[in-house]
């Protein structure tokens, strides 16, 4: 090591060494000249040992001396000098007097605390802003850590090292050992031995978000090498098992993709995507209890007709086709199908069972941003055209009393009403508040409908009047339990209220994953591809007795997206 032992390097006078790490010295200093205090980065003395290093760092320095902003650490000057025969690289920056990101979190977590959501925030908007005006200018930053990360003395992030990276960057130099990024925080391409880009760094910040909100990063092991490979091969865990809501898991799915192409391709997407985690409905913020339950699934059989499909293509023909007219036609049309229905029994005697899968979909001109929408049912809402109305003597679909009720008379039967639209869901959250109304089979089922392809294909998560509860597919006309610890019938749960009461009914899809709680509490989780994407709805099933009817009153149905317009579906 180069003997500094004089404390001075050119006109800065060295006051103590404030930092160490793998590519360089920190040091607070005293500019003689301007007689201020900086920061002083001295780069390790082996870095130098390549021939065209001294080129690299100088070119590389001038460049991000001409960086300005309020968010990037400003560099003041750069040199060369030559101590006992050895070059002696180091930048001048301004001098930050506070903590690192770094120390923060560990500080939290000595004090078992978490950051609150509104920091993070604040951080990330920070960040975002710094790689975005960085990467504008051409330079990817390669080492994106908390150590690299200062909070000056209003809190603000001020990224740092810029360019450190790409200076060291050199086969000689990474095969001697000197990395170009740090392994928690390194994207799977870097691990995989190249250099990166733009869309490295923001997987770089997708880490350090995970651990902002977690207070761990998400890939932990005792090597290095270990490490990468987990971010080469390993799916990170939920970070909703870590914290009590799971807003954040879609927008992290996304940051944290292997391929770079699936990730935020620019500073700015991830910043809009971050903030729109916040925008979405307090629905989404729901406590998260260990555990998963099994759930039961139901048997039927199925009626299938073309007779929907054709209204909702000559509604999309025609626009000046009214809703009113294609609600007449589908009622008339159930009415019809409903009185060809033969029911069948359910293996559970006392569970609904859905034997016919009667669905109305009401096609009309598209709304604008229609995909994430909520329904109150008052006069006043909008949203009513796009759920049908129909009365006949075996099914009705109304708006009374600021519901949205739908009574089915027809014995073990299952009814699922879709929201019409064509717009095909995949990471998003629905919930759902509904009783089942006293004049109903307690046995009857009433939830969520997702994923719907057709009346043959579609997903269902569902609780009855006696405190059960359940979560199927319908796949091909087949019903196929998604537990694989089901027994066949439906399990209670005390988190749920029985008939009479209201329950709100939450899901949460994030790829092919499906989380189901019951008035806050998580009471299943199950994985299940067979449908990628679908429309949305709500379903009833009538019990399995001869005299079974039932009517669910619906009080509020909201979809959201986790992150806005992120799956670009």
């Amino acid at each position: 090591m180069i003997d500094l032992a004089n404390g001075q390097l050119d006109r800065y006078e060295l006051k103590e060494r404030i930092g160490t790490g793998g590519m360089a010295r920190v040091y607070k200093a005293w500019d003689t000249s301007l007689e201020r205090t900086v920061a002083i980065k001295i780069l390790h003395e082996h870095l130098a040992d390549d021939p065209t290093f001294k080129e690299r760092f100088e070119r590389e320095a001038k460049f991000i001396a001409g960086f300005n902003h309020p968010n990037i650490v400003q560099v003041y000057d750069f040199n060369v000098i030559y101590r006992d025969g050895l070059p002696v690289c180091y930048m001048v920056m301004s001098f930050i007097p506070g903590q690192t990101l770094r120390d923060m979190l560990e500080e939290a977590n000595r004090q078992g605390k978490r950051l609150p959501f509104e920091r993070v925030r604040e951080l990330v908007d920070d960040l975002t802003q710094a790689l975005g005006y960085a990467h504008m200018r051409g330079m990817v930053h390669r080492d994106v850590k908390p150590g690299n990360i200062l909070l000056n003395e209003h809190g603000k992030a001020i990224l740092t090292d810029f360019g450190i990276a790409r200076m060291v960057q050199s086969n000689r130099l990474t095969a001697d050992g000197v990395s170009t990024g740090t392994p928690i925080y390194m994207s799977p391409e870097q691990a995989n031995g190249q250099g990166g880009d733009t869309r490295s760094d923001l997987y770089s910040l997708g880490i350090i978000v995970y651990e902002l909100l977690a207070s761990r990063p998400p890939f932990v092991d005792d090597t290095s090498l270990a490490v990468m490979l987990k971010h080469l091969n390993t799916t990170p865990p939920l970070v909703s098992e870590f914290i009590k809501t799971h807003q954040f898991d879609a927008f992290l799915a996304k940051a944290l993709a292997k391929k770079p192409e699936e990730r935020f391709q620019t500073a700015d997407e991830f910043a809009q995507a971050f903030r729109a985690t916040f925008e979405v409905p307090d629905f989404e913020k729901t406590t998260m209890v260990p555990g998963v339950p099994s759930v039961p699934t139901p048997r039927t059989t199925t009626l299938v007709t073309s007779v929907f499909q054709t209204i909702s293509e000559r509604a999309k023909e025609n626009p000046r086709i009214s809703a009113a007219i294609v609600v007449a036609a589908l009622g008339a049309i159930a009415l019809v199908i409903l009185l060809l229905v033969n029911s069948n029994t359910l293996q559970n005697a006392q569970a609904p069972t859905p034997t016919l899968a009667a669905t109305t979909v009401v096609s009309v001109p598209s709304m604008t941003n229609a995909q994430y929408f909520t329904s109150t049912f008052d006069a006043s809402d909008a949203n009513n055209l796009y759920w049908p109305t129909v009365s006949t003597a075996f099914l009705t679909r109304s708006f009374t009393d600021g519901r949205y009720q739908i009574r089915n008379m027809q014995p073990q039967t299952a009814v699922s009403t879709t929201f019409g639209t064509t717009y095909q869901y995949t990471n998003f959250a629905i919930k759902m508040v509904a009783r089942l109304e006293t004049d109903s089979k307690p046995a009857s089922g009433y939830g969520i409908v997702f994923r719907y392809k057709d009346e043959d294909n579609y997903n269902v998560f569902a609780v009855d009047g006696e405190g059960r509860y359940s979560i199927w597919v319908r796949l091909e006309g087949q019903w196929q339990e998604l537990r694989n610890d089901a027994d066949g019938s439906w399990t209670p749960d005390d988190s749920i209220n029985k008939i009479g009461s209201d329950n709100e009914l939450l899901l949460s899809v994030l790829v092919n994953r499906f989380t189901g709680y019951v008035n806050g509490k998580q009471v299943v989780q199950v994985t299940d591809a067979s449908l990628p994407k679908g429309g949305v709805g709500i379903y009833l099933a009538t019990a399995n007795t001869d005299d079974g009817e039932a009517t669910v009153s619906v009080d509020s149905y909201a979809v959201a997206s986790s992150v806005a317009a992120m799956t670009g579906s």
